[in-house]
């Protein structure tokens, strides 16, 4: 077992990626220090775990990495803030079993088919209809941001008035430090310490818990088939889940099936006006769809980094880990490691086989809404392969400053039709 060097500053911090994702730290990191440790300002220090096996291995051994102890996010938050914001992914079966069995069969992939294709037919067709009355816009606010909000607001059963708000409480959420998403913490980081006990340390956390709230009283005696009336009727380990169990239920759905889709649907968009060929092999031969999702899936990568707990001593790879250590696993670095992925920066929509890791690296936490996610990609996908001739840039790409999402703000394109 060896000890690696230690960086004493944070080279991943938000504004290491409001450029892009710095990819040539991660390749260098890969190759010379894969288990890097990290003395963070403010905090005990982390260890950065880089290549694609050793992320892979600490994601599904939940029984030494923890999920619940010390939580997901990089921040240390006092114990008990931390378990007033627990959410499934915030927790270690079997708890994380017993609370993921709640909504596990509604995501199913032939559940997904049976209730989701028409719906998310139309509404690309409706959403692509009124985006491609101009050759030029935003594709970010006219169809990435679009899809997946309403989606989302039909699952939870949101009405249709309050689901740009709900949009904007994730955005705020995910980038505490983004001046456009979050003007009232980015300036102000002292007010992300005053909001821990709220979903991401964000004022918009304890927003969304309001929201919840009403919501819920307004559905008591009013309950739907949606998955909010499930989660109010479901039965959870022999009782209902509380009040603050709903709400921190409703926040996670809200960030989770509306902006990872989002970020994925617009990197690829990029990619393809990055790569015009690629565009041009799926308009060729409508059969590389799948793999072509599952590119674009491992390109964007929309969550950067998760964090896990040391529970005892241990080693990842050749590294001593203590119990206790702080460890942070990167998927974006991950799918990119040349030891997996040959040629890892060729966008590429025929890679096969394409091991990604986009919705986590396997085990208990695996994302449990990626079959519906793929189906909005895949039926966006097919749409603009069908109907769009070429795609073009038509403006600077604004990046979301975040370690954690990968973001786009604004994407702005010009389309020609086939």
């Amino acid at each position: 077992m060896t000890q690696t060097s230690v960086h004493t500053h944070d080279a991943v911090s938000d504004l290491a990626f409001e450029d892009g994702v710095p990819y040539g730290y991660f390749d260098e990191a890969r190759r010379d220090d894969p288990v890097r440790w990290i003395e963070e300002e403010g905090g005990p220090g982390y260890w950065s775990v880089t290549r694609y096996a050793d992320v892979v291995a600490v994601t599904r051994n939940f029984q030494v990495f923890s999920s619940e102890v010390g939580g997901t996010i990089r921040e240390d938050i006092a114990p008990e803030d931390l378990a007033a914001r627990k959410t499934l992914i915030d927790t270690d079966p079997p708890v994380h079993t017993s609370m993921r069995r709640l909504l596990s069969p509604r995501f199913t992939p032939g559940s997904v088919h049976k209730e989701w294709v028409g719906f998310v037919e139309e509404l690309v067709e409706e959403t692509l209809g009124t985006a491609f009355s101009r050759s030029r816009f935003d594709f970010v606010e006219d169809v990435a941001a679009v899809v997946p909000m309403i989606v989302l607001g039909e699952l939870l059963g949101v009405p249709v008035e309050d689901r740009a708000y709900l949009k904007s409480l994730g955005d705020e959420m995910i980038a505490s430090s983004d001046p456009d998403h979050a003007p009232r913490t980015a300036e102000s980081p002292e007010r992300v310490k005053e909001n821990s006990g709220f979903p991401f340390s964000s004022p918009a956390g304890r927003d969304m818990w309001k929201y919840a709230d009403a919501l819920r009283d307004k559905r008591r005696d009013n309950l739907g088939h949606d998955v909010f009336s499930l989660l109010m009727t479901g039965n959870f380990n022999g009782r209902k889940l509380t009040e603050r169990e709903l709400d921190n239920f409703f926040s996670l759905l809200v960030v989770a099936g509306n902006e990872t889709t989002r970020m994925a649907l617009s990197h690829g968009v990029l990619a393809f006006a990055q790569h015009p060929e690629q565009f041009r092999r799926l308009k060729d031969d409508p059969t590389l769809l799948n793999t072509a999702v599952e590119e674009i899936l491992r390109w964007a990568t929309p969550i950067h980094h998760f964090r896990r707990t040391a529970l005892t001593d241990t080693v990842i790879g050749e590294t001593a880990v203590k119990a206790g250590d702080k460890v942070l696993i990167w998927y974006a670095s991950a799918n990119r490691d040349e030891n997996v992925f040959p040629d890892p920066y060729s966008f590429d929509i025929g890679r096969k086989p394409n091991p990604h890791i986009a919705f986590g690296g396997g085990g208990p936490h695996v994302c449990m809404g990626n079959s519906l996610a793929r189906l909005e990609l895949q039926i966006v996908f097919r749409e603009l392969a069908r109907r769009v001739e070429t795609i073009e840039l038509d403006g600077p790409v604004d990046r979301l400053r975040s370690n954690l999402t990968h973001g786009i703000k604004s994407l702005p394109v010009h389309f020609t039709y086939a």
